[in-house]
Parts: C-alpha cells; sequence; structure tokens
C-alpha cells in the first residue's frame, strides 16, 4: 500500500531452489555427455536430410562421425579429417581391392564438405551446382548410371553387399579429383595409404589392360583384314573335271550350307573400282558414250555362247536317283500327289532339245561361239552289292561325242565351291543361279531352255553389240514389294513367289520402284555381272543353292530377274556417282560446299531452260541400226522394234514429269542457299549422303536428277560425267562402268505358247506355223498338260513332232 512502511526485519534466507538448480545442471552434463557418443552432425551448416539409408560402420567401437552432401552420399569435413583417418585406415585393408571410379560427374555446393583425395586415381570434371529443389530431376537422369558404376567399382560386390560396403563405394565416388600434385599430409600413414593405393592391382587397371589388348587386337593383323575381304560367295575358278567315281555329297554336308547361308548378309555392294577390273576399254568408248559418236575402228561381230538348262526325264536311272530326294522334300505329301504331278510335265521329253539346237545352228550358227548343256548326274545300276557305284551324267542319245563346239557339262562340273554341297538339285532356278560359273572363251552367253527355239535368221546384235550391250525384253506386269514377303506370298501361283521376293531384295538394294517382270524366253547375259548380280545377294543366293526342287521354301532368288535389274540400276547408280563424288565434288573433300552446289544448280537450270528432253535430245533408239552399220556390226534382224538404249539414259527417266523437281526436297535442306553452311560444315552436304539420297532412298529424285542435267546436251552422257582433263583416271573408270552395265530395250519377236493338250496345239501351233507358213523370231512351247490319259498323250507327241519336222527338218551337224 503506497505511504506504509515496513520494518527493517529481514527474513531467513533459502537453499531450496539451488538445489533444484544444481539438480538440473548436473543432469544436463550427464545427458549431454551420453549425446556425445552417438554419431550426429559435426557442422551446423549441413541441414540437408538423407536420400540414402545411413551406412553403420562394421564394428560399432569404430563408429565415425559422418556427413552427407546433397545427394545423400557420405563425405568427410575437413575439419574430422585427421580423426577418421585412423578408421579409414583399418578399413581399406579389409577392402578385397580398391575400387574403380567410374567417369561420374558430381558437385557438391557446400565449400566446407568438398575434398581433394590424393587416393583417386584419376580426375573427375566438376558439372555445373544443382539446388536442392532439383536433386529428383538429377537421380532420375543419372541415376542409373550411378548405381551401374557403383557396382562396377569393386569386383566382387554383389546383391548380398553389406550396407558399409556400398557406403564406402558411395564415399570414394564424391572425391573431387585432380591433376596437380596432393596437398602434403603431415600424418604419415596418410602418405603410405596414397602409395599403396597408387601401386595396387584393382580392376581399373585390369579393365584398362583389356581394352588395350582388344584395341591392339583390332588393329594388328593385316592377315585378318585380308580375310574379311573375301566375297562372301566363293565362286569356281576353274571347271571341275567329270570322274564317274564322283559320289554324291551327304544331307549333313548340305546341312552345314544352311547354317553357313544363315550367317551371311542380305546385300553386299561391290564398289564399281572393283567392278570394272575386267573392263578393257579399246579407245574409241569415251566418245562414244559421253557423245554418241562412234569414231572407233570396224568392230568385229561378237561370239556368243548358247546355254542349254537340259533333263530327261524319262530316263530310269534318273527317275530313280531323283526318288530319294522327292520323298525328304518339304513338298512330299503322305498320298504321294505331288511327286506324280510334278514328275509328270515338268521333266517330260519331247525331244526339244534337238530341234533347238538346229534352230540355234541354221539361224544363228554365224555368231555361236560354243554349246553349253546343262545337266544332271545320276547312279548306274549295279549288278549286285559288290560291284562299286558309279555315276554317270545325262547325255542325248542322238548327240555326236567327237565335238570341241559342244560340251555337256554336269553340274558337279560347274556349281561353285559351297553350293555343289547341296547336289543333285532339280530345280531349274538353282541351276540358273550357277550359270555364271560355266567357263568359255567369252563372257556372253544366250541362256534358254530346251523348249525354246528360234523361227528366223538372227544377227548377234538382236541378242548383244558391244555399242549397245544387250537386249532385254519385259512384260508389262510390274512388282514394287514394300514389305517382307508373307506366306501367302509364297502361295501365289507360277514365278511370281520369286518375283515377290527378289523385288523386295531389289528395293532394298536401290530404293522401291515398280520392275517389270521379264519376257519367257532366252536371256543375254554377261558372266561377269550375272556373277555380280548374284553374288551381290549373298543369303539369298546361298540359300537358293539347298532347295533341290522349286517351291520348298517358298521363296528364291529369281536369276532372271535379279539380274535384269541388276544391270539397269548399276548404270544408273554409276551415273549418280559419277556426278556426284567425282563431278561435283570437285576436291576430293567428301563435301559439296557452296561453290560447288551452286555448279550443280547451273546444271539444272541449264538444263530446265532446254526444250524438253523428249524433243531436244537426240533419240538414239530410233538410229541402233545406223549406229552399229558405222561401227561395221550386222543390224537386228529379229529385235528391230527398240524401245530405249542406255545411251538415252537410264530406262527410269523415260515418260518421267520432272516439272516439279525441288533441290531442297530432292538433294538436301538449304541446298540452295549459301547460308547453310557458311559458318560451318553440315552433314547433309556430305556427297556420300547426297549420293545415297538420290542413288536409293529418293529413287525418283535421282531419276529427274539425272533427266534434268543430259537435257544440257542434245546426244549423250556427257553431262554426267568427271572432267576428261582434270579427273582421266576417274573419269575411264566410269566408262568402263557404263559399257559394262550398258543395255537396250526390246520388243521382241517371241511368242509364248503353254500347251495343254492336242487339240489345242493342232489350232495354235501346226495350223498356223506349217500349214499357213508362219513365223516369229523365237518360240517357247510350255509343257502345261495335266492329263495322264495315254492315248491323248501319244496323239501330242505326233502334234509335237510334226510340228518340229516341219519347222527345222534339216538335222544339224551335232546329231549323229
Amino acid at each position: 500500500m503506497i505511504g506504509q512502511t515496513y520494518s527493517s526485519y529481514r527474513h531467513k534466507r533459502s537453499f531450496r531452489k539451488f538445489y533444484y538448480i544444481v539438480f538440473f545442471v548436473v543432469a544436463f552434463f550427464l545427458w549431454h555427455s551420453e549425446s556425445l557418443s552417438r554419431g550426429k552432425h559435426e557442422s551446423p551448416q549441413v541441414t540437408a536430410p538423407h536420400l540414402a539409408p545411413r551406412a553403420s560402420p562394421e564394428r560399432p567401437d569404430q563408429a565415425v562421425p559422418r556427413v552427407v552432401d546433397v545427394y545423400g552420399h557420405h563425405v568427410h569435413n575437413r575439419e574430422s579429417e585427421r580423426a577418421i583417418e585412423a578408421v579409414r585406415d583399418q578399413q581399406v585393408q579389409r577392402r578385397p581391392k580398391p575400387p574403380a571410379y567410374p567417369n561420374v560427374l558430381v558437385r557438391n555446393d557446400d565449400p566446407e564438405i568438398r575434398k581433394e583425395a590424393a587416393e583417386a586415381p584419376e580426375e573427375l570434371d566438376e558439372s555445373d551446382g544443382h539446388g536442392v529443389d532439383s536433386i529428383d530431376a538429377i537421380r532420375d537422369s543419372v541415376g542409373d548410371a550411378v548405381e551401374h558404376a557403383a557396382k562396377l567399382a569393386q569386383a566382387e560386390d554383389d546383391d548380398t553387399a553389406s550396407d558399409s560396403e556400398h557406403a564406402a563405394i558411395g564415399e570414394d565416388r564424391q572425391i573431387r579429383l585432380s591433376g596437380d600434385i596432393p596437398r602434403k599430409l603431415d600424418d604419415t600413414a596418410a602418405k603410405q595409404r596414397v602409395e599403396d593405393l597408387l601401386n595396387a592391382d584393382h580392376p581399373s587397371k585390369e579393365t584398362q589392360k583389356e581394352h588395350t589388348e582388344a584395341d591392339t587386337d583390332g588393329e594388328e593383323p593385316a592377315e585378318a583384314h585380308n580375310d574379311n575381304t573375301k566375297h562372301p560367295i566363293e565362286t569356281l575358278k576353274e571347271q571341275t573335271p567329270w570322274s564317274e567315281t564322283y559320289s554324291f555329297p551327304s544331307w549333313k554336308e548340305c546341312e552345314s550350307i544352311k547354317d553357313k547361308a544363315d550367317g551371311l548378309p542380305d546385300m553386299f555392294h561391290m564398289p564399281f573400282e572393283v567392278a570394272v577390273t575386267d573392263v578393257k576399254l579399246e579407245g574409241w568408248e569415251d566418245e562414244w558414250i559421253s557423245k554418241a559418236h562412234y569414231t572407233g575402228p570396224h568392230l568385229p561381230e561378237p561370239k556368243i555362247d548358247f546355254v542349254y538348262n537340259w533333263v530327261n526325264g524319262s530316263q530310269p536311272e534318273f527317275v530313280k536317283t531323283m526318288l530319294p530326294y522327292e520323298l525328304n522334300s518339304s513338298l512330299n505329301d503322305p498320298d504321294g500327289v505331288w511327286i506324280k504331278s510334278h514328275s509328270s510335265n515338268r521333266y517330260r521329253e519331247w525331244n526339244e532339245l534337238r530341234y533347238s539346237m538346229r534352230s540355234v545352228e541354221k539361224y544363228a550358227g554365224h555368231f555361236a561361239n560354243r554349246i553349253q548343256i546343262l545337266v544332271n548326274a545320276f547312279q548306274n545300276y549295279r549288278e549286285d552289292s559288290s560291284s562299286p557305284i558309279t555315276y554317270g551324267k545325262q547325255r542325248p542319245y542322238w548327240l555326236r561325242d567327237d565335238l570341241e563346239k559342244v560340251q555337256v557339262l554336269s553340274q558337279e562340273e560347274f556349281f561353285g565351291p559351297d553350293e555343289r554341297k547341296c547336289l543333285p538339285t532339280f530345280d531349274s532356278l538353282t541351276i540358273e543361279n550357277q550359270l555364271y560359273n560355266t567357263k568359255s572363251e567369252t563372257d556372253r552367253l544366250f541362256a534358254l531352255s530346251d523348249d525354246m527355239i528360234l523361227g528366223k535368221p538372227h544377227a548377234a546384235s538382236d541378242l548383244y553389240s558391244p555399242l549397245f550391250g544387250p537386249t532385254l525384253g519385259f512384260k508389262d506386269n510390274a512388282y514394287n514389294t514394300l514389305q517382307p514377303p508373307t506366306e501367302k506370298d509364297a502361295e501365289r501361283f507360277g514365278e511370281k513367289p520369286f518375283l515377290i521376293y527378289t523385288s523386295w531384295l531389289l528395293n532394298r538394294r536401290f530404293g522401291a520402284r515398280k520392275r517389270k517382270g521379264q519376257v519367257h524366253f532366252g536371256h543375254s547375259l554377261s558372266r561377269s555381272i550375272t556373277k555380280e548380280a548374284i553374288t551381290s545377294f549373298p543369303r539369298p543366293a546361298l540359300r537358293s543353292a539347298f532347295q533341290r526342287f522349286r517351291g520348298e521354301t517358298g521363296f528364291q532368288l529369281y536369276s532372271w530377274y535379279v539380274i535384269f535389274h541388276y544391270t539397269m540400276e548399276r548404270h544408273r547408280e554409276a551415273l549418280l556417282w559419277s556426278y556426284i563424288m567425282l563431278r561435283s565434288d570437285a576436291n576430293e573433300d567428301g563435301y559439296l560446299s557452296w561453290t560447288e552446289r551452286k555448279k550443280i544448280l547451273r546444271d539444272l537450270s541449264e538444263g530446265m531452260n532446254n526444250k524438253s528432253p523428249e524433243t531436244f535430245r537426240r533419240r538414239i533408239y530410233y538410229r541402233v541400226a545406223d549406229y552399229l552399220q558405222e561401227a561395221g556390226l550386222e543390224s537386228p534382224k529379229v529385235n528391230t522394234d527398240v524401245l530405249w538404249t542406255s545411251l538415252d539414259g537410264p530406262a527410269m527417266i523415260k515418260d518421267l514429269d520432272c516439272d516439279a523437281f525441288d533441290t531442297e526436297d530432292c538433294l538436301a535442306p538449304g541446298f540452295s542457299m549459301p547460308s547453310s553452311d557458311a559458318n560451318a560444315r553440315s552433314p547433309v552436304f556430305s556427297s556420300a549422303a547426297i549420293f545415297d539420297r538420290v542413288a536409293r532412298q529418293s529413287p525418283r529424285c535421282g531419276d529427274c536428277l539425272i533427266k534434268l542435267v543430259l537435257n544440257r546436251r542434245r546426244a549423250g552422257l556427257g553431262p554426267m560425267l568427271p572432267h576428261p582433263m582434270k579427273k582421266p583416271e576417274q573419269r575411264a573408270t566410269v566408262i568402263k562402268a557404263l559399257v559394262k552395265y550398258q543395255y537396250t530395250i526390246v520388243s521382241p519377236d517371241a511368242l509364248f505358247y503353254m500347251v495343254t493338250d492336242a487339240e489345242q496345239a493342232e489350232h495354235l501351233l501346226l495350223k498356223p506355223y506349217i500349214r499357213h507358213k508362219k513365223k516369229a523370231g523365237q518360240i517357247c512351247l510350255n509343257d502345261d498338260v495335266v492329263t495322264t490319259d495315254k492315248a491323248e498323250l501319244d496323239q501330242l507327241q505326233k502334234v509335237m513332232s510334226t510340228l518340229f519336222e516341219g519347222l527345222l527338218p534339216d538335222p544339224s551337224s551335232f546329231e549323229i
């Protein structure tokens, strides 16, 4: 109360509250001293939560204060480094091998926990810093790599590794490595540990050693490299002599070819420099190819081989030899329907070969070089089991055996080293795929079957000429297989499965386009081109070898179709290769600079500004006979309806509309802009990339490029060729290629008949050709008879004999 006064009496002081204070202080110190034995953060700055389980030491009495970085990995603070060293030394001694340090870029933003560790064997660059908020994103992007690196760090790590082992890996991975000399350590043990780590054998050194040895192995062998340069399919170097003691290969040998075929690629690209090594220039070819101007001497008429694929299906020994292979064929059925049906007409003998050879001697004898008859071998009958097994080869009974000009070749004599391991074969496609292995003085051959005859006098130029190449005939139906053929395609009628399959292969090799089927008659071929075309598809070619009967696997490489279109595509490819890779790339650096691209643009502009190619360009195909006469060669007598020649350009450019040609779409984006590569080279302007684009990826673009560039000149292929003075060697290579792959497309004077019965044969063949004297340049008579009636077959035999005798009554010099 205000104003109240108190006495000076002082109460007695109490110490009870001090007892409580002392108690709490003592309790606090006791609690604090116990907490020091538990692991807690040494530094208050490290407040990030754990993102990985905290590792426990191997022994509790060796617990070490730890800190973690923002990625949840354990690291050491500098302040506690000395206290940790002793424990670390003991842990290192227990590790079987030090870890290999992966090149994982990791950064810790806290300068207090960055550390340079002398024990790390290499340097890791710091990456850009990342905030804590971006940890999840970082872990998503590099987590797998970090985890994989951690597993690779110790060779003996596995899924059952303890937490402490994983902690050690994470600990070492966070060390920032430096190429500088590490700072001087006062601790002798630490220095010794550095030396131990540097000198230790560990997985990273072993891996590096293995890599070095592997690299050395890859560079070392000249021999290994040479082995790889072998062609996937080995060809026959010399014709194999026939022997009666020959025996057919075992089933096991054929199976080995199947395994080898499965390991081969579908396609093989042959460089032009290699492809033309067999071509010899005589001096007139450059002027002829570049300007369509012939200035050479009179040329000799070419010699051409006539090669027959023939079989006498009526021979008992042949029938017996074929039977076990028929029974084991995938085409065989329990009721034997296939065996009965396929043998009745495919191997029926009407003596067609005799009359076909008469027609060759009568109408083409003056340029025929050799006649080669390809036949099957058969096992001779044995009188008893003790008699030795001998073999013979089929031979027409009427053929003289003293003829040097006529060769009868068994498959065993001309099949390749691998392909013969699956003999005998009864599949005509398999045999045709081996024609290039027949040996002769000339490269040129005319392949035909015994059911084909010549009906009029021929000139060599009806089949082949050195100015225009072989004559090719096509049907109207075309094929463009964009997807792998299916089982449904395999069930199509006749030749369609093989055309569909081969179209798919050609599309993959040369680009997708429609390609017409060849006419069903004799085919003018080059052995060297046939070899290149067939062996450029190694796996399909070798798979063809183990098909003993047509259709066993559904699909097969179709020889005529692939050879014709391979020839045409290679001629086109040679022009594009010449123009893009050699002519346009003037400095041969593999890149089309703006200066080089401007030249292409000027060429295209000039071609576009001229009149339409159909009126501006001289049509060489109209003047084939005239040019042949200038060279002293006989003009065609049968195949006079010439539709196109390769000297007019690739056949693909005929009737092609190129008004909408766009360099940006066809050649490369930005092709016509100098700024596209003003500051740096653009990979799209690589000459190889542009060549592949126009040659294979966009065939129509390549076709239009050729058509427009050729339209700069009235005739010849000169606008596509390298400069004759600046690049004479490259130009010679291109000329060789264009001579080798040249061709002429004709509408052949040929008629094809499918003979079904006697009445039909009388109406379509006997009356027109015998009674009314009808003539055709070439006639093909395909046996399509299905009847088994003996009387009907006898009548058909009489009609066919009368037809042949009426057409070709005079025996040839080949007959006995």
